[in-house]
């Protein structure tokens, strides 16, 4: 079964469990340019008093993150084939992808998304 998780949690998932990092750096991660202008306006949102969920979710939109992340890990044909191996694992045991966001939005969660929808 495919899950996710984040970085502060690894310690609590089961030991047989298979771990896949997907933060940054990884195949997996989002360009440094898409990353950058994230946590760049995030940053700033925040300095204007604005809480941390509500300028994550607010910069993902400002970024349109997830449509071009998709387009990001859609152009790397060695990419989809790591991801079309994930999807074969996780129909045999637990494959957790995890980064460093502990909270949603998340490009974790668009990973997996991907990979449900993806052709074996």
């Amino acid at each position: 079964m495919l899950k996710e998780s984040y970085v502060a949690k690894l310690k609590t998932l089961p030991k047989d469990a298979m771990k896949i990092a997907v933060g940054y750096p990884s195949a997996f991660s989002p360009s440094e340019t898409l990353l950058r202008e994230f946590n760049e306006i995030k940053s700033k949102l925040m300095k204007k008093g604005i809480n941390e969920p509500d300028a994550r979710k607010r910069a993902w939109q400002q970024t349109d993150f997830e449509k071009r992340y998709r387009k990001e890990i859609g152009s790397k044909p060695d990419v989809i084939d790591k991801l079309k191996e994930i999807k074969k694992l996780a129909e045999k045991k637990d494959v957790v992808l995890y980064c460093n966001c502990g909270k949603k939005p998340c490009h974790r969660f668009v990973l997996i998304d991907m990979i449900n929808h993806l052709d074996k």
